[in-house]
């Protein structure tokens, strides 16, 4: 009974490095695609608007305060999240110097975007993956 139940776990143990192993190499891109598809891009209102305000305390400028380690506020210029999306196609399908090029494309021209990290993280991937 007992050499069943190791066998049975080393069983399970090949199986579970073996599927670990399968996903590790689509797990960087389907978790990047998943975090770029909860992102909303932002959009230019056509219309004016007007604020009003009380008597009180003075405010500052209602810009979101950065927090280490804070996922992204899930709002990205539209351009911005398109440059970005096409550059991740572009790995997932495999075509890496595509892709590597568009990711320095996007790097360049948002260096304020708050996808930087993850565009650095993807060219780091693309890089190490074209050395294999």
């Amino acid at each position: 009974m007992k050499k069943i139940f190791i066998t049975c776990l080393a069983l399970f143990m090949v199986v579970a490095v073996s599927y670990a192993e399968e996903k590790g190499e689509g797990g960087f891109w389907s978790k990047l695609k998943s975090k770029i598809e909860t992102i909303t891009p932002k959009k230019k209102s056509a219309a004016t608007t007007a604020v009003g305000g009380v008597r009180g305390a003075p405010a500052d400028s209602a810009d979101a305060l950065y927090w280490k380690g804070k996922e992204i506020d899930g709002e990205v210029a539209a351009d911005e999240l398109d440059k970005f999306k096409s550059a991740l196609e572009y790995a997932i399908n495999g075509n890496t110097g595509e892709s590597l090029k568009t990711f320095d494309e996007f790097l360049a021209r948002y260096p304020q975007s708050p996808l930087r990290e993850d565009a650095m993280k993807a060219v780091k991937n693309l890089k190490a993956a074209d050395k294999k």
